[in-house]
């Protein structure tokens, strides 16, 4: 039989187990919820970068826009993996480690109960001891105090051994608890490393395949068409600007070029009068030559029509640049039709991301 200083040695030792319990199984939990809370941050903020990096593709050149947007999904499934790493650690790790709270409870219960039972019977012995040293005589009085401490001390060993068995069990369950547990942690870290490195070493890939001279000579040759178009441009708003000045000169002007004209010239229409204007610019011999050789074509040619003037000319220069201009807007818009048709071609035929590769393996097994 184990004496009562034998069991609170007993006593102390599971009160130290349990408390030990209490307190590092309490950090674990804490921590690992800490843990569990924080990678689910981690997945939020990885979510707002991939809606970030669809955003940035749409704007960017075919490489860049194909790379990106392959960067996006494949970030997108890896956060899909830390989702399911998240789940998994709040049913495997957490949920088993927040259990442990009750169970402890109920330990300190029976501590409680076997530490009352272990009080009772040391005071059933005082007792008896008193007895003895008071009335050595009262055999009836001692032998009823042996009985009572007797039966103190069997409730005593009884609890003891219900508590050993019980503090045994519980030692046993933490035991294996922690072991499945971290096991799970464990577990539960390489499935998810090792599905990122996977989608990460093919998006390493696509990464590096990324040609980003392409996208700058298409950026470059964005500019360098602008610039071309830009000299056309500028040249039919400068004859538009000469034509819609020359109507507005002054009478003097008018009046001193009409005197100027030869009394043959007087009498013919506005075409003549401007025509007569170009040839007084190039000088007084030319101007008196050109005038015959105007009249002798005009006795010529049929009755109602007139030489060309200098702002029928004109017209017929803008005329032109606007044909030029016309053409090269359609060589333009064809130029655009082939870049666009070369990006859908380039996006059919490019490299994809390894979440569509997935997709499309899990398509062709069903």
């Amino acid at each position: 039989m184990n004496s009562p200083f034998s069991r609170d040695v007993q006593v102390k030792g599971m009160e130290q187990t349990v408390n030990h319990a209490e307190k590092y199984l309490g950090h674990f939990c804490t921590l690992l919820a800490s843990y569990t809370r924080k990678t689910a941050k981690l997945r939020d903020k990885a979510d707002l970068l991939v809606t970030q990096l669809f955003e940035f593709s749409s704007t960017e050149d075919p490489e860049f826009q194909i790379g990106f947007k392959n960067l996006a999904e494949d970030l997108a499934m890896v956060q899909d993996y830390r989702q399911a790493q998240v789940e998994r650690l709040e049913t495997r790790v957490v949920s088993p480690l927040k259990g442990y709270g009750d169970i402890i409870k109920t330990k300190r219960a029976e501590l409680k109960k076997f530490s009352a039972d272990r009080n009772r019977e040391l005071k059933e012995i005082q007792k008896l001891e008193k007895i003895r040293l008071r009335n050595p005589a009262d055999r009836q009085s001692i032998s009823q105090a042996e009985v009572s401490a007797q039966k103190a001390s069997n409730n005593a060993q009884r609890s003891t051994r219900q508590l050993e068995d019980t503090i045994t069990d519980f030692q046993r369950q933490k035991l294996e608890d922690l072991k499945r547990v971290f096991t799970d942690f464990v577990t539960v870290e390489m499935l998810f490393h090792s599905k990122a490195l996977e989608v990460y070493a093919h998006t390493l890939q696509n990464l590096e395949t990324m040609d980003v001279y392409k996208d700058l000579e298409l950026f470059n040759g964005r500019f360098r068409m602008s610039d071309a178009m830009s000299g056309p441009l500028d040249a039919m708003l400068t004859s538009r600007s000469t034509s819609s000045m020359s109507p507005a000169a002054s009478p003097t002007r008018m009046a001193s070029m009409a005197k100027s004209l030869s009394p043959s010239l007087a009498s013919t229409n506005n075409h003549s009068f401007l025509a007569s204007t170009r040839g007084q610019s190039l000088g007084s011999t030319l101007a008196s030559r050109k005038g015959r050789r105007q009249r002798q074509e005009q006795n010529q040619a049929p009755p109602g029509r007139l030489f060309p003037s200098k702002l029928q000319r004109q017209k017929g220069m803008e005329e032109e640049e606007e044909d030029e201009v016309e053409e090269e807007e359609e060589e333009e818009e064809d130029d655009e039709e082939m870049y666009e048709s070369e990006m859908d071609e380039a996006q059919q035929t490019h490299r994809q991301s390894y979440s569509s590769q997935y997709v499309q393996s899990r398509r062709q097994f069903r």
